[in-house]
């Protein structure tokens, strides 16, 4: 058997894509590569092929992880040809490198990430306005969001251990271009949507958020 870790990206044609379906089109191209995928073993056998954090619907990737078991050793160069003859436009393997049996599991890698968000502005803000505001966000010791628990009840969570920068790149005609980093703590974090959001509820609100928000994961980092 042999472990591969590839890094993957995801472009503007399968933006709108859930994470499952994105599952099944990597394990459809893995059989149609002739990449046998080993699985587990008991009653309900499951194939040994995992994504380091699942991608949410609209966003695009730069940098994203996956770990597949297979069931013969293969070439890197070769693995990577036939796996990017057989995906989808939208979806293209960069790199691929083999790692040993019993290696720490993608989730539990997890570092840090970094995004950039395309934005449109609220009615009078404008790139010093906006500036002040994030500014004002990223001095504040909690940043609380509501959220659902298992039990289904609104509990209050603090996000601001997550947030490691958000800052402005440019300000055009009332759309912001930003830049956010996230921190990865006991293999959590936060979607970058709900830090727009909290922006808006605990500063002043200077988002439109709606389904026009582009979002593209530039990076993702692990330990090594």
């Amino acid at each position: 058997m042999s472990t591969i870790r590839f890094k993957f990206t995801r472009g503007e044609e399968l933006r709108f894509i859930s994470h499952l379906d994105q599952q099944r089109l990597f394990q459809r191209a893995f059989r149609r590569a002739g990449l046998d995928i080993a699985h587990s073993n008991g009653f309900n056998p499951h194939p040994k092929l995992s994504f380091a954090l699942a991608m949410s619907v609209g966003l695009m990737s730069d940098s994203e992880y996956g770990d597949v078991v297979l069931t013969r050793d293969i070439d890197l160069m070769e693995f990577t040809k036939r796996l990017n003859a057989a995906l989808p436009e939208g979806l293209k393997v960069v790199e691929a490198r083999k790692i040993p049996q019993g290696k720490t599991s993608l989730s539990a890698s997890l570092t840090d990430s970094r995004y950039r968000i395309e934005v449109a502005l609220e009615d009078g803000i404008d790139e010093t306005s906006l500036s002040d505001i994030l500014n004002t966000y990223k001095s504040l010791d909690e940043v609380i969001l509501e959220k659902r628990n298992k039990k289904g009840k609104m509990v209050p969570k603090n996000i601001r251990p997550f947030i490691k920068d958000i800052r402005v790149l440019s300000v055009q005609e009332g759309n912001a271009v930003l830049e956010l980093r996230l921190k990865y703590l006991e293999q959590q974090s936060v979607k970058p949507e709900l830090v727009l959001q909290t922006v808006n509820q605990s500063v002043n609100p200077c988002f439109v958020i709606d389904p026009t928000i582009v979002m593209t994961r530039e990076a993702l980092n692990l330990k090594s």
